[in-house]
């Protein structure tokens, strides 16, 4: 039954039912706190009451800190997901409580990043915050009927990234590395264009995983994007860069943080007059050059670490005009 009363100026509503907790909510309005209260009966009649409380009474800033600090440090690269949820909670969203916050407030945070970062962006932080609003509800309690994520449609995806370096903006942009107050920066840009390495397993690489006599790196499967480790070889450039590299003391090749290279690389980009290009594409520049070379897909997915060829096609970008001049010293092969 529920019954509902004046207390000071708030109309009080209370629904006690047997099998369920007591409900009492305050209400501005007599009719506002009469409607609450027939919903709580609907729904425990049908069987489909949700305690709302802790989603009511936590925001989304404090379930994204929660998040955070208990599932977070579980995941791989989870330093840069902490970051990730940082930046969403000094956003308007993060303020609500988390019962409040609906697909229409999803879909304009969507619209608003939109304007700000790429898709492939916005796409990762509705991924992840459609993942922290599924463990709220799964594990945590909060008594929603479905995640708000699950209602807004995601970004068109955009299409893969074909921005590799030319021979002069390689030159140009490992010279302005070399002027960076960071000694590492070139090093570790010439050793992702040379072993078309991720940033992460490069910043975790140690030096008990590079074996300089049989010129090749190990990268372990724990700083891996697929948990799988692999051999990677080193060019006689890379070779040659490392065996001049001090040894820090914590026993990391490159001793720096995720966001001091992202800053120093970026200064490094703009010095050398280069647009439209980041970190990962030196991904894309070094396989792009291997499959120049002529490399196999298998020896390119050996050293790239795709098991899929599709994915390992969005990384390579092969030139038409090479590729016709490949094609007519073939056939003029054949013909003689």
């Amino acid at each position: 039954m529920s019954m509902i009363r004046l207390r000071g100026i708030k109309w009080q509503a209370t629904v006690r039912r047997k099998g369920y907790p007591l409900q009492i909510k305050s209400f501005d309005l007599q009719k506002d706190a009469e409607k609450w209260a027939r919903q709580q009966e609907r729904a425990m009649d049908a069987g489909q009451w949700l305690d709302r409380k802790e989603a009511e009474q936590t925001t989304l800033a404090e379930l994204l800190d929660r998040y955070a600090v208990e599932v977070s440090p579980g995941k791989r690269g989870h330093e840069v997901e902490v970051i990730r949820l940082n930046a969403m909670k000094r956003t308007k969203l993060a303020q609500y409580a988390v019962a409040s916050v609906t697909g229409t407030m999803i879909a304009k945070y969507r619209d608003d990043r939109l304007k700000e970062v790429s898709t492939s962006t916005v796409t990762r932080e509705l991924q992840l915050l459609g993942h922290v609003f599924s463990i709220a509800i799964k594990e945590w309690g909060f008594g929603l009927a479905a995640s708000p994520v699950s209602l807004v449609q995601k970004p068109t995806p955009a299409p893969g990234r074909d921005r590799i370096l030319t021979t002069a903006e390689r030159e140009k942009l490992l010279y302005e590395c070399g002027q960076s107050r960071n000694p590492f920066l070139r090093p570790i840009t010439l050793f992702a264009l040379e072993t078309a390495s991720r940033r992460r397993e490069t910043l975790l690489l140690r030096w008990s995983e590079v074996d300089l006599v049989r010129s090749t790196v190990k990268f372990l499967g724990e700083t891996t994007k697929t948990a799988t480790g692999r051999t990677v070889p080193l060019s006689s450039e890379a070779l040659a860069m490392l065996k001049t590299l001090p040894r820090s003391l914590d026993g990391r090749v490159f001793p720096m943080t995720a966001s001091a290279l992202q800053q120093a690389f970026e200064r490094a980009v703009d010095r050398a007059g280069i647009s439209g290009y980041t970190f990962h594409d030196n991904r894309h520049t070094a396989l792009s050059a291997y499959a120049a070379m002529g490399l196999s897909v298998i020896q390119l997915c050996s050293i790239s670490g795709h098991s899929d060829v599709n994915m390992l096609n969005r990384y390579v970008q092969v030139d038409a005009a090479e590729l016709a001049s490949v094609i007519r010293t073939k056939q003029a092969k054949v013909a003689a």
